[in-house]
């Protein structure tokens, strides 16, 4: 028996020398993405250590290269427990020598309060110390590593991988793009929180209200995913109301950008120890991504969660592209039916839901969106052969009366200023803001709010005493800006 046993378990080594030599000789590899893992950290960090002791022990089968964290490492950057939770999980690959990158989420931020800009808890636990001596990490902006990036050299291709903070600032993207210019010899990973959304969409002004002033996910394509040739992949995390979405894009140097979204913070026990294997074939010019439980030994296998893409852009002989988008308010988001959307000669008109489509050759167009009780708004849009195109357009309700065009400014429109007036009086205000989209309007009478309205426009009617009284409608915009314009008015 003895003889045996050892026969077996020479030919079973054997047999996996084997494998694991083809793997590395035709040079495919694999990066792990671990998607919000923060209540693994707070419940179950038995789950989490599960995950990490699986990629240690997979690394050669798999030939594993990298971790990359999507952001939310605990629940509350301030609770020391959960840090610790997580360093013990993560303390598994520094033993291992297996690098790893985190982003930060919004939850890893002091107190879960992103806003704050303030990452005490982060650094200390995941900062610029804990990589020191590392090879492969190069550098942060400004001392944090909400900021960061680290180079992997696989297969004798350098790639950068960048780790960018939630809803990153323009100093952020500005950072990041000089980073990505000065590396034009590497291939780009951008790793960042909240940027793709369920939808297989990127993340818009309406779809959530995370810290809109800065720059959700079509600000970050438009000012620096599309800016760059070397810029391969998107990986995102944050969105609760799906489990995953990805879509793919062609910069403005044709490079194709995968983007590529998972969360399964809601499943139970954390999210099960779900994460992501994505394997890169370099022959087939392929990524296979694979989802996958170590705590439960278990795959998903629906094509949102395993699927096939192409890694480099593939050549095309797809003659047009598509186009496609909702039309929404730009104040209150609602979705608009019946717009006219015009892409170079093509038009549509959106459906109940807001959606419009077209498909067109390839080529740079001039696009607007037009609807009745609104203004029109436009865009250019880059239509590629073969690739779906996300256009959006916001409009602007038309103001009651011609508004002051001074920024940011309120007009009451109704009633004039010294008006007599009845009860109830209907007021109606428009609103000017050039650098901004107004979050909502208030109604204050003689300094009490009555009335809030989404959007940049008030029309409403309000109950009045007998005698004088001041009205004042205040706006604020997605900037933080107040802004407001009163008038007196009397009721006999």
């Amino acid at each position: 028996m003895k003889a045996t046993r050892c026969f077996v378990l020479v030919v079973c080594v054997s047999l996996l020398f084997s494998v694991f030599t083809l793997a590395h000789d035709n040079g495919d590899f694999t990066i792990i993405a671990m998607p919000d893992v923060q209540n693994e950290s707070q419940y179950y960090p038995q789950v989490l250590h599960a995950e990490t002791q699986w990629i240690v022990n997979a690394r050669g089968a798999l030939n594993i290269q990298a971790v990359v964290g999507l952001g939310d490492i605990v629940n509350n950057g301030s609770d020391n427990t959960q840090w610790a939770n997580a360093d013990a999980a993560f303390r598994l690959l520094d033993n291992a020598g297996i690098p790893y990158l985190l982003a930060i989420g919004n939850h890893d931020y002091d107190n879960a309060a992103p806003a704050s800009r303030s990452a005490v808890g982060f650094n200390e636990w995941f900062g610029p110390w804990r990589y020191a001596g590392r090879p492969w990490y190069d550098g942060n902006y400004n001392g944090s590593n909400e900021n960061f990036y680290g180079v992997l050299r696989i297969n004798r291709q350098k790639y950068l991988v960048l780790l960018m903070e939630y809803v990153p600032r323009d100093a952020a993207l500005s950072w990041a793009a000089q980073v990505i210019a000065a590396n034009q010899d590497k291939q780009v990973i951008i790793v960042t929180h909240s940027y793709m959304y369920s939808d297989n969409t990127r993340v818009d002004q309406c779809d959530t209200q995370d810290l809109n002033t800065n720059n959700y996910g079509d600000k970050q394509w438009s000012k620096l995913v599309s800016q760059y040739p070397n810029v391969e992949l998107v990986l995102s995390g944050h969105i609760t109301n799906g489990t995953a979405a990805q879509r793919a894009d062609l910069g403005k140097n044709g490079n194709l950008v995968n983007q590529v979204f998972s969360n399964y913070q809601t499943l139970p026990n954390g999210g099960n120890g779900y994460l992501r294997i994505m394997t890169f074939h370099p022959a087939s010019n392929t990524i296979d991504v694979k989802t996958y439980s170590p705590f439960l030994n278990s795959y998903m296998t629906d094509a949102r969660n395993q699927f096939t893409i192409p890694w480099r852009a593939p050549r095309t002989f797809a003659r047009s592209g598509a186009v496609s988008g909702l039309v929404r308010d730009s104040g209150t988001c609602k979705r608009i039916a019946g717009a006219t959307v015009a892409v170079g000669p093509s038009t549509a008109v959106s459906d109940a839901n807001g959606f419009y489509s077209l498909t067109l050759p390839g080529g740079t167009y001039s696009a607007s969106g037009v609807a009745s009780a609104y203004d029109g708004s436009s865009t250019s849009v880059a239509v590629s052969n073969g690739y779906a195109v996300d256009a959006n357009f916001f409009l602007k309700p038309n103001a009651p009366c011609a508004v002051n065009q001074a920024s940011p400014s309120v007009t009451i429109c109704a009633p004039a200023d010294g008006a007599v007036v009845n009860s109830p009086a209907r007021v109606t205000a428009g609103t000017t803001d050039n650098s901004s989209t107004v979050s909502f309007v208030q109604l204050y009478v003689d300094g009490v709010l009555k009335l809030t309205q989404s959007g940049g426009i008030l029309d409403t009617s309000v109950t009045l005493t007998s005698g004088a009284h001041r009205l004042t409608v205040q706006a604020k915009d997605a900037a933080g800006a107040v802004f407001k314009q009163s008038v007196s008015v009397t009721v006999p």
